[in-house]
């Protein structure tokens, strides 16, 4: 009866316990299973398979590791100073269209965010494939790390959705610490801000805490200019009492105006609109004047005061009531 085969790993055990190749009964260059392409190289070379496997192991693959090493730095290094010079000009850019100190601070931060985004990207593949190179399968771990990633996206949604929506808030600058805003029904002052949920005082120090997610819609009240808007209701009793109101609101409001306190931050002369409103036996009228976001509700409250003195000085304020009118005369 003819003997049984060899199996190729018991093949390869008899040819290195013997030290020759000459009486193995198959093709000792051939390396067993699990060794790569640099141990078969040296053992098509001439090399014997334990040495080859040595050299790899010992030489060759703490080298192709440094090397990788290496390479990342490179390419982390370079690859970020180009984001930076690249991103530079279209951010001056952007800096100079927005009306906002803190502009050019916000672009430097969000140009930093995506370089180091960019480093953590590399640092991340370059570990993968040195566990590739140490001979780690990566197969389990991937796998394990596909299904945690779905379990996640699937159970935590909204916080991810909260994440990113405070990510994109941070690099569109919409609002900053120290603002007033309005989103839903909630108008107050900003006073954190993280990537989650931000934080706002209202004016009755109420304080509320609003997920990012959750911000669809958001009026900053605080960035470049504002326009102070007054409503004044009267009863004129002639034809040219309206005339001579818009005269008094008009010289009433150039004196609030060039107040030293509202005086740096108006830069147009105050608008009489006119009337806005009327009905059978009232009308209003409408005094604008444009300023700073921080001087907007100060300047409102003045005008208001400094208007309705001057009318009721003037005996056109408060509004004269409708008159009622009396009993119908009896029938003769």
């Amino acid at each position: 009866m003819a003997p049984a085969p060899l199996s190729a790993e018991r093949a390869w055990a008899a040819t290195t316990a013997s030290g020759s190749g000459s009486t193995s009964l198959i093709n000792t260059s051939s390396s067993p299973p699990g060794d790569d392409w640099m141990t078969r190289m040296l053992e098509h070379a001439g090399v014997a398979p334990s040495t080859a496997r040595a050299v790899t192991d010992i030489v060759l693959r703490p080298l192709e590791v440094v090397l990788v090493v290496v390479v990342a730095l490179l390419v982390a290094h370079f690859g970020a100073k180009a984001i930076r010079r690249g991103l530079r000009r279209p951010a001056g850019r952007a800096v100079d269209r927005i009306d906002s100190p803190r502009a050019g601070a916000r672009a430097a931060t969000v140009i930093s965010l995506l370089a180091n985004l960019f480093r953590a990207f590399v640092a991340v593949v370059a570990f993968f494939i040195i566990l590739g190179i140490i001979g780690i399968d990566l197969t389990p771990l991937l796998a394990s790390a596909t299904v945690i990633g779905a379990t996640i996206g699937f159970g935590a949604q909204t916080l991810v959705r909260d994440y990113l929506s405070g990510f994109l808030l941070t690099i569109e600058d919409q609002f900053g610490i120290g603002d007033t805003i309005s989103t839903s029904s909630i108008t107050g002052v900003v006073e954190e801000l993280s990537l989650r949920v931000t934080r706002l005082r209202a004016f009755d120090g109420t304080v509320w805490f609003v997920p990012n997610g959750d911000i669809r819609e958001v009026s900053n009240a605080s960035r470049g200019w504002a326009r102070a808007v007054v409503d004044i209701t009267v009863s004129p009793g002639a034809p040219d009492d309206l005339d001579r109101m818009e005269r008094l609101l008009a010289d009433a409001a150039a004196e609030v105006a060039h107040r030293p306190r509202f005086a740096a931050g108006t830069t147009e002369p105050p608008q009489v609109l006119g009337v806005v409103a009327a009905d059978g036996t009232s009308c209003t009228l409408r005094v604008a004047v444009r300023t700073t976001a921080t001087d907007h509700l100060p300047l409102e409250r003045a005008l208001r005061q400094a208007l309705l003195s001057t009318l009721s000085a003037e005996g056109f304020w408060p509004p004269s009531p409708p008159a009622v009118p009396g009993p119908a005369p009896a029938p003769a």
